[in-house]
């Protein structure tokens, strides 16, 4: 590089350097232009995509399964309103990412200000101009990374992307304060290891900060010492595999983990957020004991003891275990086959839980799940089996209708030779269904299994429950495989009693993406929400 090179081009440079490799959006006419280019030049690829809620959807999951940022890139005004949404759920679901828009506008056109639009829902935000750019942007990066992860927002506009800067080293940024200790304190931790003693049925309840790195492992450490039955959130699913004998099921804050909880004497919170989980009062007396790696929100009930730091080294600060355990193997066998038994639905034909087992036997080994929001995906998280860290990819948070095809895409170019199937509603298709075509382009071999009932059917069994008129919630059937085989992708239509095996095992062994357009039998539904929620 020599001695002065453009602000766009020391940006890309920094990314390189942080390992990412690909940044998504739809460009506008101002900064986004240079930023491509210089891309091009550090050997960073860009993604096109057809929305920006779905650039910043497939940016944000980038983070999490790299753990580097992940990029989007949008246009100035509607561009970066349109990210909102992806945004939002980098905030709560706690992804990295860097979020550069065009602009600020120089004129009425277009303007607003676009660092309060995402003030609420990034960590940080601000413009990059050619003086002091390289260093806000480092220090941004340290933020996005810096636990709880989460986005940032930069505004840059085309005259200062293009600006000289000069290429003399700048000195790191210091590290954030918001940082776990280095050292867990003292006093917690012994504290935490008595109330470990002293306990003899302990319950685990693991969520999203347990899926990086060796903090699976030391889970599976913590829970073989304790003997104890383990529920995991539905973003920590995998993090000990659903085959592990102390595996119990899911955890929500709902009733369908209540019996399995309402049996310990204490309640380890083991990297959960509590944004995880559903709204509501805690209903459950044992003492709680919170591991986590860095202060923020308050859990849901009073901690008797917190111990913040890296979980690996919490872990390895409480092992060896003094205390016996009072659970057995074939108890937790029997919580696990009841979780299992009350989750489990009816119907005629094909219904949500009859495709999700036959995609989960069905699948090759290793397959991803990305499933959408929506009644299907109470039968999704509970049927499929994920041995491994983001087997499954969820918006938990934000629960957001149309997450699955840009996660399963997003899934697809970061880890190519992990197949992906992407279970979504016919609502949640319709949201993003335009991104069928980026998968065309990419070539992405994920297989998309439409459940199709033409019915908002969550908001449908609510409108129910509450006892009012069906209006609103029902669509005119669409025929998905129609429309995907005229945007390039290959497609089967299933009816209600057809086989999906056939159809399964062909999308599976051709390239590029597959789509699956089945109609189901919601009827189940009702009381699989009452058995899981109440």
């Amino acid at each position: 590089m020599s001695e002065t090179s453009s602000l766009a081009r020391h940006i890309l440079d920094a990314l390189a350097r942080r390992g990412i490799e690909r940044m998504f959006g739809i460009p506008g006419g101002g900064s986004s232009l240079a930023l491509i280019e210089a891309a091009g030049a550090v050997g960073i690829d860009f993604v096109l995509t057809r929305t920006e809620t779905a650039a910043a959807i497939m940016a944000a999951v980038t983070g999490e399964l790299s753990g580097t940022p992940g990029v989007v890139l949008t246009g100035i005004g509607p561009g970066a309103a349109s990210a909102a949404n992806g945004i939002a759920y980098a905030h709560l679901e706690r992804a990295p990412v860097v979020l550069f828009s065009d602009g600020p506008a120089s004129s009425l056109h277009q303007a607003f200000d676009q660092n309060a639009l995402f003030a609420p829902i990034t960590k940080s935000q601000g413009r990059l101009r050619p003086e002091n750019g390289r260093a806000d942007l480092e220090a941004c990066l340290e933020i996005a990374l810096t636990p709880p992860w989460g986005p940032v927002h930069l505004d840059l506009t085309a005259a200062d992307a293009a600006a000289p800067v000069s290429s003399r080293v700048i000195p790191a940024p210091a590290a954030s304060a918001a940082r776990p200790p280095l050292e867990i304190e003292a006093r917690p931790l012994e504290r935490a290891r008595d109330m470990l003693a002293r306990s003899r049925r302990p319950v685990l309840l693991v969520g999203l900060e347990a899926r990086h790195g060796q903090t699976p492992s030391a889970l599976r450490r913590l829970a073989e010492a304790l003997s104890c039955p383990v529920l995991l959130t539905y973003k920590a699913k995998g993090v000990l595999p659903d085959s592990h004998p102390n595996a119990v099921g899911l955890f929500t804050g709902a009733t369908a983990e209540a019996e399995c909880i309402d049996r310990s004497d204490l309640i380890v919170l083991f990297g959960l957020d509590p944004v995880e989980i559903i709204p509501g009062a805690w209903r459950y007396d044992a003492p709680v004991l919170d591991l986590r790696t860095a202060e923020g929100a308050p859990p849901p009930a009073a901690p008797d003891c917190r111990v913040v730091g890296h979980l690996v080294e919490t872990v390895r600060g409480l092992l060896p275990v003094d205390g016996v355990s009072g659970w057995s193997r074939s108890e937790i066998a029997a919580l696990r086959d009841g979780m299992r038994a009350r989750l489990a639905m009816t119907g005629k034909g094909h219904t949500a839980q009859t495709v999700i087992e036959t995609l989960s036997e069905e699948a090759p080994a290793g397959c991803r799940l990305a499933v959408d929001s929506g009644a299907h995906m109470f039968s999704a998280m509970s049927s499929w089996r994920a041995d491994e860290p983001f087997g499954v990819l969820k918006s938990n948070g934000l629960s957001t209708m149309g997450f699955a095809l840009p996660a399963a895409i997003a899934s697809a170019l970061q880890e190519p030779e992990r197949p992906v199937v992407a279970v979504t509603g016919d609502g949640g298709l319709t949201m993003c269904l335009s991104e069928l075509t980026t998968a065309v382009e990419r070539r992405c071999p994920i297989v998309v299994a439409v459940l199709n009932d033409a019915a908002l059917s969550l908001i449908d069994i609510k409108q129910q429950r509450r006892q009012r008129v069906s209006r609103g919630v029902r669509y005119p059937r669409v025929d998905f495989a129609a429309v995907a085989g005229a945007l390039g992708c290959r497609a089967w239509r299933l009816g209600p009693d057809e086989p999906l095996s056939p159809a399964l095992e062909d999308a599976l062994a051709g390239e590029g993406p597959a789509l699956l357009d089945i109609a189901i039998d919601p009827s189940g539904y009702g009381d699989q929400l009452s058995a899981l929620r109440g």
